[in-house]
């Protein structure tokens, strides 16, 4: 079975137009999945179904805005949104811990990550983890 992980602790504060999330430290792999060359994506070395699960905890860098500012996170594989456009977003409000879910039919080589972006300048992120288990071939 193939599985790999990737998480980053250090707060990052997203611009207006999605951009790579950043991981820093490797988790346990398997022989069949390696980390990307930025480091912020999981290459898989063998076809089949995975699920992959991202998780991201939002935080206001200063005063919380009363409108109550989000995230918008998306899956990647090979850089674009996993479902084909970017409207295809996960949001992840304010002061909150968000995690998602979605399973994927995979190719050999495909590198697998996530991007965010925020119309809100107080609001980053931290403490966040991608992680891909293969279900079947």
């Amino acid at each position: 079975m193939a599985y790999g992980s990737l998480r980053g602790f250090s707060v990052e504060v997203p611009g207006a137009t999605f951009t790579p999330v950043p991981f820093s430290i490797v988790g346990p792999l398997s022989s069949t999945v390696a980390v990307s060359g930025t480091g912020n994506e999981l290459v898989v070395g063998t076809s089949g179904i995975y699920q992959i699960t991202i998780s991201i905890n939002a935080e206001a860098t200063t005063e919380p805005d009363t409108d109550q500012p989000y995230l918008n996170a998306i899956i990647t594989a090979n850089g674009t949104p996993l479902f084909g456009e970017t409207t295809t977003f996960f949001r992840i409000a304010n002061r909150s811990s968000s995690t998602f879910v979605a399973q994927a039919a995979l190719t050999a080589g495909d590198a697998v990550g996530a991007s965010i972006a925020s119309s809100f300048p107080v609001l980053g992120y931290m403490n966040r983890i991608l992680t891909i288990v293969q279900l079947s071939t």
